[in-house]
């Protein structure tokens, strides 16, 4: 789906309140990353810091600090697990999460302690697109002005 030229692809799970995009992988892990509106609305990013790995991550709690245009922000975990791993390449370099958000620009694996009870909280299709939708409008935010390449929608 692409909402005001932003892509989210309907294969994944979404936590617009934390801007994030999840994954199920086939080892029970999460991968997490950060949407293409994240992205708009930090513009280009300088730095990811993860924490580290094995280290526990409650909800709603950083998961690491992504830095940009003179400014900082806690990533903050939709969910409560372990940190299984986080993304090497992107560490070094961040460029890839404007680049690939979706594929190599993702951030962190996590091992969820309760992925039955999180997939009832998290979004897909028409709900997360509406969610999005709900939250752009209330951030103000417009494409254009944001310097986002609009996809014809």
């Amino acid at each position: 789906m692409n909402l005001h030229g932003l892509a989210f692809p309907d294969d994944l799970l979404y936590a617009p309140e934390h801007n994030l995009w999840l994954r199920e992988e086939a080892d029970g892990c999460l991968t997490l990353g950060l949407t293409a509106y994240g992205c708009a609305l930090y513009g280009q990013i300088f730095a990811f810091t993860p924490k580290r790995d094995g280290q526990r991550i409650e909800q709603n709690r950083s998961f690491g600090v992504v830095e940009f245009a003179k400014a900082a922000s806690s990533a903050r975990s939709p969910l409560s697990g372990i940190l299984h791993s986080s993304n090497a390449e992107v560490v070094r370099r961040p460029a890839l999460i404007n680049q690939d958000c979706y594929g190599s620009g993702w951030l962190v694996r996590l091992i969820a302690d309760d992925l039955a009870l999180l997939k009832t909280q998290l979004l897909t299709g028409a709900a997360a697109r509406q969610a999005f939708a709900e939250r752009m409008a209330r951030d103000g935010f417009d494409p254009l002005a944001e310097g986002v390449q609009v996809l014809g929608d």
